[in-house]
């Protein structure tokens, strides 16, 4: 008896295969794009947090010698200046801090845009590379033969 082995020929990967391939590719990148994003903001917040600590850490030298001076003060005038000050150093405080926060707004928007390009690009790149693989392969193949 004859043993008949089926040769089984080989599939090609068809349409559905590439497809799924490149939406891999893209929730790969997508996924590393937010996981950066997340990790970006997380910074960013770690620093103004840090930032606003630093603030205070200096002016509390000078808001203590102010108060210990509202307690020597003994016109209601110098209690008065005392008390402005203590508003300037306040109002100073939260104008560095907004300064701060307006700073860190432009970092996140200049990341975020260029995660929008990095992303866009890649859509567009792949994209072409799809729609034109047979004519890049066939160009590629041109070459190998070549050499």
């Amino acid at each position: 008896m004859e043993d008949k082995k089926q040769v089984m020929p080989k599939r090609k990967e068809n349409k559905n295969v590439d497809k799924i391939r490149k939406i891999q590719m893209f929730k790969e990148t997508a996924n590393n794009a937010m996981q950066d994003a997340t990790e970006f903001d997380k910074t960013i917040i770690e620093s103004n947090d840090e930032y606003i600590n630093r603030l205070c850490e200096a002016d509390a030298a000078e808001y203590e010698l102010l108060k210990m001076n509202m307690d020597k003060a003994e016109s209601e005038g110098e209690r008065e200046a005392i008390r402005k000050r203590m508003a300037e150093m306040k109002q100073e405080r939260y104008h560095k801090d907004t300064e701060n926060k307006q700073f860190c707004e432009r970092q996140q928007e200049s990341h975020r845009n260029h995660n929008i390009k990095i992303l866009g690009s890649l859509a567009v790149v792949s994209g072409l590379v799809y729609t034109f693989r047979k004519p890049l392969a066939e160009a590629g193949k041109k070459l190998i033969t070549k050499i």
